[in-house]
């Protein structure tokens, strides 16, 4: 990807002076050696370049930092043919930096995966995206089993969102020790349908608590098992888990949230509390449970996107399908569409740049895993605060991607 810039005669045992005989005896020893190098795997290759502009990425991570209330922040950018970019800035808690190797909450990032999962289980034929909810699900109060399985991707089954309800945050807080069951959950918060099904588009997050259920129902496997199998271990996400089924395999960045904005009831801090306190955020996993590092986050997008080793070209361009909504205008000023478990960004927000990925937040954590398909870059940016200074940094390094890396012929 182009950058803009920058003699004698007496003979003794194993004496050779036939000069074609010596000319053939230094060939051969010169073959061997050559071979004998690739055997051994010897060879030197040049190593790939590293970016002109990093320093201009880390400048935009450390101005934002100081200019929002923030905790810290980790980037990773990949330009095809240049060395990973990786920058952080900022606090894990207080007196701990943020490395590059920490894993932080991916929020609604999660979703991107999980709609590859439901892809892939397409692709082989254990279900259908246009399967009724119905053959997958028991019936639970205030679900249309008429709805389809693309409808849960692209959020336009009309489906209630759990988090919506006004009880919700209190009462799985309550007892912080309970682990809710899905079941328990669905029949608790699951109010009527907000619209009839394939006529609104309303985010819903219990969409894909519900296509949690159907990818174990359908693979015969758990959503973090499949998981692993099929994206964490083979793209060598090494930092990557599924929160409640699985342990973290390193450091954890602290989530930090002011949880008196979203139930004040509940406001135990003056200040900001911290995500290790708060067990119930393993609710609805499907929809925001999965924690990853900003560089695995750019290693999925670039895969996924860039590479297309994830998904065939029928599938990916079913994800990618941007169906024409009608998007709530407190969204739509950062959707332009969504496809099934991935968006199309506004352009507006990247000095006209075409930006899709995934991104969202989960309380305690922002993230996005973004791909620029012009320049074949793909970014994973994650911040541990509930603040919108993601989008003030995801803004200001796209600008620096594009005015530095040319677009693809």
């Amino acid at each position: 990807m182009p950058l803009r810039r920058m003699t004698g005669s007496t003979r003794s045992r194993g004496h050779v002076s036939n000069p074609a005989i010596r000319l053939l005896t230094a060939l051969v020893a010169m073959i061997a050696t050559a071979v004998a190098a690739c055997g051994t795997g010897t060879t030197t290759t040049t190593p790939e370049p590293m970016l002109s502009f990093g320093g201009e990425l880390q400048s935009a991570l450390d101005g934002v930092l100081s200019a929002d209330d923030t905790m810290g922040f980790s980037l990773a950018v990949l330009v095809p043919g240049y060395q990973p970019w990786i920058g952080v800035a900022g606090e894990s808690e207080l007196g701990v930096p943020v490395t590059t190797g920490m894993a932080f909450g991916a929020g609604s990032v999660s979703k991107n995966f999980i709609a590859a999962l439901v892809l892939q289980l397409a692709e082989e034929g254990k279900l259908s995206l246009d399967d009724q909810l119905d053959r997958w699900l028991p019936e639970y109060p205030n679900l249309d089993g008429s709805a389809t399985i693309r409808q849960l991707l692209n959020h336009t089954s009309g489906t209630f969102s759990l988090e919506d309800h006004p009880d919700f945050y209190w009462s799985v807080s309550a007892n912080r020790d309970r682990v809710w069951t899905d079941e328990e959950l669905l029949s608790t918060f699951l109010a009527e349908p907000l619209s009839a099904k394939g006529t609104e588009w309303h985010y819903s997050n219990t969409g894909y608590l519900l296509l949690g259920q159907i990818v174990e129902e359908a693979a015969g496997a758990s959503v973090s098992a499949e998981l692993r199998d099929r994206f964490f271990d083979p793209l060598g996400l090494a930092t990557a888990f599924y929160l409640s089924e699985e342990t973290a395999p390193g450091e954890v960045a602290e989530g930090w949230f002011d949880i008196g904005r979203a139930a004040p009831q509940m406001d135990i801090d003056p200040d900001l509390e911290r995500f290790s306190d708060f067990p119930w955020t393993a609710t609805m996993p499907e929809a925001g449970g999965l924690f990853a590092s900003a560089e695995d986050l750019a290693t999925w997008a670039r895969a996924l996107f860039h590479d297309r080793s994830v998904l065939g070209s029928e599938a990916l361009g079913q994800m990618l399908d941007w169906t024409p909504l009608e998007i709530p205008q407190d969204r739509a000023q950062i959707l332009a569409d969504y496809g099934l478990g991935a968006v199309r960004y506004q352009p507006e927000l990247f000095d006209g740049a075409l930006v899709v990925g995934a991104s969202g937040g989960a309380l305690f954590y922002s993230a996005a895993a973004l791909y620029l398909p012009d320049h074949g870059v793909a970014i994973g940016v994650t911040q541990n605060s509930d603040s919108d200074a993601i989008g003030l940094l995801l803004a200001q390094v796209v600008s620096v991607i594009t005015s530095h890396v040319e677009p693809a012929p």
